[in-house]
């Protein structure tokens, strides 16, 4: 317990960066006696002008404390010795001496998909992550993000209809980004595991959510990029998982669309592109769905409304849209989407475009 303590203190300490947290435990020869100097006295020689300020921090943190905040939630914190710690992250560079965990990760979830991409996603890219994380779950693969909007979101909520997934979080678990998202995160913990290596109550900062990004590979046997930006933490994902030895996967966009600038270009520089959700099971070695006719896929539907239904595969449309392409009258057409998002067939988007729901 004392050693458990004093990795949670050093952990608690924002000025104690990894490269002098490896400085401090070669100079004291362990995580005790480096919490333990660290309460005696500054210790200049090892961290220059940072000595006072990680004297200080030393002084406010409360290790205990932070324990039994974790506990209080329903989470736990363990240490890198410990069995619950998830092996997968035994074998990064730079794993994370303390994680902080809401649910639980199992051994099962080392057959896990890391799935990434931009937080201002089109409608396209949201329903292709919420599709292929779905079909994933139905294969018993765990889905891994990390609980941002836009992709990493519709991954989540794909993943939870059929199967597991982990969240990583680029922030405390008593403090996850986006602000109210804590219902999903609630979710996630029932299916799978909310995860951080960061404090309980420490919010996100612009070198956080990168740094978060290493685990997210880390816990994933490959990566799927969904949509990405040329600028985009999706990207500093896939570099993190090409450095562990992973193969990333990207999904193809349209060339004018800005949103998938960044995965087409993984796709020129060699990443398979994804398609179906059976690339990815094929890369992951585990046998394909069973083929199934596209008869016995599609609902039973009066004739208009089977007409609508799939018209509305991938790309949304607008009512006017539907109208000119079907022939059908607006006041109908206007009706049958009704009936379909009653029957929980298709959704309706922002911009009153409407789309088929993934089945």
């Amino acid at each position: 317990m004392e050693e458990k303590l004093a990795w949670v203190g050093l952990n608690l300490l924002p000025s104690l960066t990894p490269r002098r947290r490896e400085l401090l435990l070669r100079r004291c020869g362990g995580p005790k006696e480096a919490w333990d100097a660290l309460g005696r006295a500054p210790l200049p020689e090892l961290f220059d002008d940072a000595a006072h300020h990680i004297f200080q921090e030393r002084r406010r943190a409360n290790p205990e404390e932070e324990l039994k905040k974790a506990k209080k939630a329903g989470a736990k914190i363990v240490i890198f010795s410990e069995p619950e710690y998830p092996e997968p992250l035994k074998e990064i560079p730079d794993p994370p001496p303390v994680l902080y965990i809401l649910g639980e990760w199992k051994e099962g979830d080392r057959l896990a998909v890391g799935m990434v991409g931009t937080r201002r996603c089109t409608s396209y890219g949201r329903l292709v992550a919420k599709k292929l994380a779905q079909e994933l779950g139905e294969r018993g693969i765990t889905v891994v993000s990390g609980m941002a909007p836009g992709i990493d979101t519709a991954a989540h909520e794909g993943a939870l209809l059929s199967g597991r997934t982990i969240a990583v979080l680029g922030t405390g678990l008593g403090k996850p980004y986006p602000a109210g998202s804590e219902k999903l995160m609630e979710r996630i913990a029932a299916r799978g595991a909310v995860i951080s290596e960061f404090p309980w109550d420490m919010e996100g900062a612009p070198w956080t959510f990168p740094r978060r990004n290493r685990l997210i590979a880390g816990l994933s046997l490959l990566l799927v990029v969904v949509e990405a930006p040329e600028r985009s933490g999706a990207l500093i994902t896939a570099d993190y998982a090409l450095e562990q030895g992973k193969e990333v996967l990207a999904v193809p966009g349209p060339i004018t669309s800005e949103a998938s600038a960044g995965t087409n270009r993984l796709l020129r520089e060699g990443a398979k592109p994804v398609t179906s959700v059976d690339d990815i099971l094929e890369e992951l070695g585990v046998l394909p769905f069973p083929q199934i006719s596209s008869k016995a896929r599609e609902p039973e539907l009066p004739p208009a409304a089977a007409q609508i239904y799939k018209l509305l595969s991938l790309e949304p449309l607008s009512l006017e849209e539907i109208v000119a392409q079907t022939g059908l009258p607006h006041p109908q057409v206007a009706q049958i989407l009704v009936e379909l998002e009653l029957s929980g067939l298709v959704e309706e988007l922002p911009g009153r475009r409407f789309m088929r729901k993934p089945r």
